[in-house]
């Protein structure tokens, strides 16, 4: 007798994958742990009722079981968040107040003063680059032909000069 495979639950099963793989950065990063709680109960609700349509149905279950794993894992992360970052934590506040008692506390505050120290440069550590005499060579061809440019125009600037002289005379 042969078997005939449905697509039950491959929609929920999609739905609760995405919401699973959103979960897990959002589980990781402190500040959206909530936001990956949500995602995470909401994967895990829509794969285990598209595991059950799809057992019911003889649907395939692969997609559906990965995503019932990646929501299992955000909201896991999200979780250890959520304690870890609640107010209520009591081994957070021991260690933070035997931190205060060894009197740690003070090197992990950044230093009031702000000022930044600027050193002075070592000037006997400056590396003076040598140069061969094509490169100098080259620079003084350089100078020389903007010199004569500058020549060029002033000669211009001297004739254009004169002539509006002659021309505010007349």
């Amino acid at each position: 007798m042969e078997e005939i495979k449905s697509n039950a639950g491959q929609g929920l099963g999609i739905a609760g994958l995405i919401l699973g793989i959103l979960a897990i950065p959002l589980g990781i990063i402190p500040c959206t742990f909530f936001l990956g709680i949500l995602f995470g109960l909401g994967g895990i609700i829509m794969s285990i009722v598209a595991l059950t349509q799809a057992t019911r149905w003889n649907g395939p279950k692969g997609l559906i079981i990965t995503a019932l794993v990646c929501s299992i894992i955000g909201f896991t992360f999200s979780t250890a968040w959520g304690v870890a970052l609640s107010n209520r934590n009591f081994f957070l506040r021991q260690i933070i107040e035997d931190i205060k008692e060894d009197g740690e506390w003070d090197d992990m505050r950044p230093p009031r003063d702000r000022r930044i120290i600027i050193p002075e440069p070592d000037l006997d550590s400056i590396i003076i680059e040598e140069y061969d005499n094509q490169d100098f060579k080259a620079l003084e061809d350089t100078l020389r032909s903007l010199e004569e440019q500058l020549r060029v125009l002033e000669e211009e600037n001297q004739v254009l000069e004169e002539e509006n002289q002659v021309l505010e005379e007349e």
